[in-house]
């Protein structure tokens, strides 16, 4: 890991800020994160990482926007939402791998190995907008298990959609 960061370093990125508060208003919503870390190339740009204990997403599944943490962030970060971070063009997206064996590192491709990233990140916006006003219409239902791939994984409103009793193995509580 340290050598990993005094390469980054070397490469000129700066740490702008770690583990700060960022808020941007969208719709009449305020979108809320902590970023583990914003950093400044040496043109000023912004990178956006975020560190994982486990498997980092893949670059596939930020595009795709099953991982949209760090598109989010990059939103905020543009928009100068980062408290004590000036706003500027988000270059990169990184998740940083930590294992539980000492310098070990792995760095997720950017998501702009994938896709261009200013039209990801104009997706991401526009995308995030229409959720907004789709939640604000008293007729879309919130789901307790939007995501049919995760359906294995306990949801916070289980109980009231009464999960185990409609599930095809039931009895669960």
């Amino acid at each position: 890991f340290v050598d990993a960061e005094r390469a980054r370093r070397d490469a000129g990125l700066r740490v702008a800020a770690a583990e700060v508060k960022g808020r941007l208003d969208i719709g009449g919503f305020a979108l809320t994160a902590t970023a583990d870390r914003i950093d400044r190339d040496a043109s000023g740009k912004l990178i956006v990482l975020d560190y994982k204990t486990g498997a980092p997403p893949s670059a596939p599944q930020v595009a795709t926007g099953f991982s949209p943490q760090l598109p989010l962030e990059a939103l905020i970060a543009e928009a100068g939402g980062f408290e004590g971070v000036a706003a500027g063009e988000v270059a990169e997206l990184v998740y940083v791998g930590l294992g539980s064996r000492a310098g070990f590192i792995a760095v997720a491709p950017s998501v702009t190995t994938v896709r261009d990233l200013r039209a990801f990140l104009a997706e991401t916006r526009a995308d995030f907008a229409k959720l907004i006003a789709a939640y604000a219409d008293p007729a879309t239902p919130y789901l307790s298990r939007p995501r049919l791939q995760f359906t294995k994984d306990a949801g916070d409103y289980d109980h009231l959609a009464r999960v185990a009793e409609w599930s095809a193995g039931g009895g669960e509580e």
